[in-house]
């Protein structure tokens, strides 16, 4: 029986702890996720992956896309800083043998800017924003933007809220308008979250999918409360335990294509390879 539960995990920013504690955690339920990782901060220094954990990842069946060179606010740089980040990294991905198809903004920023679309459009199929807990595969749903279809422009010129260049997902936060969640606040609003897809999915058609980003792990109190997208390890844990008891399906983003004839999205079966030709260095 096809499963009418199904959900993206992702991760940005390219941490060492995503690579040390939440790949065993994906391992033992055999979880597969999408990685935007900044290609400058890559063997950066110790908090970063090297390229060699970013090889394994996708040896592993994980999914490797591009989150810019630097970590740019796209909407306040120049039109060749825009270039760098978005065509230069996708050089500089190709040139360690990863073919990024998908872009994920950095803090979520520039899906609503024209300039920043245009150039985004030209070196990737698709790209990931946030600030929302579903997306819509028709891009239907979404109740404070109505829209028919996904296109990326509407009629009056403007951007659309949800489009192949805007798909939107939601990082996980533990501090909400400076309150700190409590642990089980966090868990409930995790599986609220989870289970907000079932009134659109129906007989295994998928029409809505949470997509959720991570970030930094760690198991110390201090580094947790230093950003809000930080997680405990034990809480991810957790939230995985109950995808793999719950019957979730989990997905990588590059399942997503796009059917440009009637501009909507479609899952496909199994993900696409990323890899290149070229032999990933070492650092």
């Amino acid at each position: 029986m096809a499963s009418n539960k199904v959900v993206m995990i992702n991760f940005d920013d390219s941490y060492k702890t995503q690579m040390l504690y939440a790949k065993p955690i994906l391992d033992q339920y055999g979880f597969k996720a999408t990685f935007f990782e900044v290609c400058g901060w890559v063997g950066k220094n110790g908090e970063r992956q090297t390229w060699q954990d970013v090889s394994a990842l996708q040896q592993d069946g994980m999914d490797i896309e591009s989150h810019t060179m630097t970590h740019a606010h796209l909407n306040s740089v120049s039109i060749n800083k825009l270039y760098y980040e978005l065509g230069f990294a996708k050089q500089c991905f190709a040139n360690q043998g990863f073919n990024t198809t998908i872009f994920g903004y950095p803090d979520n920023l520039g899906s609503d800017n024209k300039t920043v679309v245009s150039v985004v459009a030209q070196y990737y199929d698709l790209a990931r924003s946030g600030s929302t807990s579903l997306m819509f595969l028709h891009c239907n749903g979404y109740i404070k933007h109505v829209q028919g279809d996904c296109r990326t422009f509407l009629p009056s010129g403007g951007l659309s809220y949800g489009n192949r260049y805007d798909i939107r997902s939601q990082s996980f936060d533990h501090i909400h308008s400076n309150v700190l969640l409590s642990d089980a606040q966090i868990f409930q609003q995790f599986v609220q979250r989870m289970n907000s897809q079932i009134p659109y999915n129906k007989d295994g058609i998928i029409n809505a999918i949470p997509i959720i980003t991570y970030h930094n792990l760690t198991y110390n109190n201090q580094v947790y409360n230093e950003l809000p997208s930080t997680i405990m390890v034990p809480m991810f844990a957790q939230m995985m335990k109950y995808l793999h008891d719950n019957g979730f399906k989990v997905l990588v983003l590059n399942q997503l294509g796009f059917d440009t004839t009637k501009n909507v999205f479609y899952l496909n079966r199994s993900p696409s390879t990323t890899t290149t030709t070229t032999t990933p260095s070492t650092g």
